[in-house]
Parts: structure tokens; C-alpha cells; sequence
């Protein structure tokens, strides 16, 4: 009697089991996660930074010496043929801003910048030296700053990008700030000075300038830059007159028509921003 109640409860066990296993749901397949795709780098966004070069001057400002009657210039000494000291090279160093847009390859941008360049008296206009000259004067040296301390421009720029690299070519106007703090000194040949020549024409302070450059982004944010850039400032003669008695009725004339300032510079740029998404293109 125990054995057949046993045995009935162990059946009624298995049919119980097995209809339970037959309501249960089958397990749901594992889905592959989408592939993880990195975000594509831009050079669009506004973007700040700092540069630091050298920068050197048009070379063609030796003087000449006229004669100047009534505020007119007359005919020119040709024995008046100083030799003049070229050594033009200052350092520069100054900011920028501007904004990229990137189409594709393309990078469209506006930049401005403002730069100091340091001009030590004298430089690149010292030591001017002539076999005669004005009565018993033998030397002639301009003192001060016969250059621009201050440098700046508004550029657009057209680059083409190969990922985080960008060549580029820029242009625009360009702004200087007037170096009127020159004097031509004239000295005998006892080393007295006898004259003081100052400057008595003004200087175009606007003209226009171009170049181009190559520009690495080596974080999402940060880039570093190499950059040429010509400035071109058209302002004719400088006039140079005195008010010393024995000198009055001659003028020193420095050729300026090719003045013009040229910049060799590293920069390092911050971008605001960041890479964008990349779209994902499929789902497994």
C-alpha cells in the first residue's frame, strides 16, 4: 500500500515538472552592441592663443641729402653716399584670435592679432657714415625708434585640412603704429655732434598684408602653428629737417616706398569646442 502511494506521488511530481517547463518563454537571443565609432575631429570653433617670432623691416632707408629751399626739395649731393648698417632682425611676440568653419576639407576663417615688436635704438638704421658731408659733419647716425613697435591685422584664411593638419594662405589689412621718436644726429670729425635732423613727414600707418602657414592639432583643442606673413605700408619719402643754423637749406631723405614689415612666427592656438559625433551606421 506504501509503495503504490509512493510511486503515485513521484508521477504526479513528474507531470507537474514537465507542464511547468512547457509554459516557460524560450530565452531571448544576445544582441551584438553597436560598434563604437570616435567622435570626427573639426577645425570649426573660436579659438585664442600666442606667438612669438622674429620680424625684420624694409632695408632700402639710407638717406640721401638734397638741398630744401622753401619747402622744396632740390637737386641731390651724389658724393653723399653713406653706408648704412642693414642688421634689421628683431624678435616679435603678441596674440590672436579668430573663428574657423570647416565644409568638408575646407576650412574657411577670420583671424586679427596684435603684436610688440622689440626695436633697440638704432637698429637696423644705425651708423650712417659718409666720405664728406654737410660742411665739417663726417657721420650721420638715426637715434630712436625709426620702426614700427607695434604690429596687427585682421586676415580672412582659406585652408585645406588633411584631419588634424591644415595648410593655409591668409590676407587682409594690416596695422602699425607710427615710430615718430627718430632723429638723424650729425657729427663732425671731432665725434661733436653739430645738427639734429627730425622727421617731417608722416607715416601710413594702414596698408595690407599676406601669407599662409601649416597648423597641427596635436590635442582636440590645442594646435600648434608655423606662419609667414608680409606687411606692405606705401607712404613715399621720409623728410628729415633741421633747425640748426649752419644746416638750414639742406634736407635727408630716407627712401620708404618699400617699407614693409616681414614676420616669421610659431603660435600655439586653444579651440572652444570640440570634436562632433560621428554617426553610427549600423546596429547589429
Amino acid at each position: 500500500m506504501k509503495k503504490t502511494v509512493l510511486m503515485s506521488a513521484i508521477a504526479f511530481g513528474a507531470m507537474v515538472a514537465t507542464a511547468s517547463a512547457a509554459d516557460l518563454s524560450p530565452r531571448a537571443a544576445a544582441v551584438a552592441p553597436a560598434p563604437y565609432i570616435a567622435p570626427l575631429f573639426t577645425w570649426t570653433g573660436f579659438y585664442v592663443g600666442v606667438n612669438a617670432g622674429a620680424a625684420w623691416h624694409g632695408d632700402n632707408n639710407c638717406p640721401g641729402l638734397y638741398d630744401y629751399k622753401n619747402g622744396v626739395l632740390g637737386s641731390r649731393y651724389t658724393a653723399f653716399n653713406p653706408v648704412c648698417n642693414k642688421d634689421n632682425t628683431a624678435f616679435t611676440g603678441g596674440f590672436q584670435a579668430g573663428f574657423n568653419w570647416q565644409m568638408g576639407a575646407v576650412v574657411f576663417g577670420l583671424e586679427g592679432d596684435v603684436n610688440w615688436i622689440g626695436n633697440d635704438s638704432k637698429r637696423g638704421f644705425a651708423n650712417y657714415v659718409g666720405p664728406t658731408g654737410i660742411g665739417a659733419a663726417y657721420s650721420y647716425s638715426l637715434d630712436g625708434n625709426s620702426q614700427s613697435n607695434m604690429l596687427g591685422g585682421i586676415r580672412g584664411r582659406l585652408g585645406w585640412s588633411f584631419d588634424r593638419a591644415m595648410l593655409y594662405i591668409a590676407g587682409g589689412a594690416a596695422f602699425r603704429s607710427s615710430a615718430d621718436s627718430e632723429v638723424i644726429n650729425v657729427y663732425n670729425n671731432l665725434g661733436v655732434q653739430v645738427a639734429s635732423f627730425a622727421p617731417n613727414s608722416t607715416r601710413n600707418n594702414v596698408g595690407w598684408s599676406l601669407g599662409g602657414g601649416v597648423e597641427w592639432a596635436f590635442t582636440n583643442n590645442v594646435s600648434l602653428k608655423l606662419e609667414y606673413l608680409h606687411s606692405q605700408f606705401n607712404h613715399g619719402d621720409n623728410t628729415y629737417l633741421t633747425s640748426a643754423k649752419d644746416y638750414i637749406g639742406y634736407a635727408l631723405v630716407t627712401d620708404s616706398r618699400r617699407d614693409s614689415v616681414d614676420v616669421a612666427r610659431i603660435g600655439l592656438n586653444y579651440r572652444f569646442g570640440g570634436p562632433v559625433a560621428a554617426p553610427v551606421l549600423a546596429r547589429y
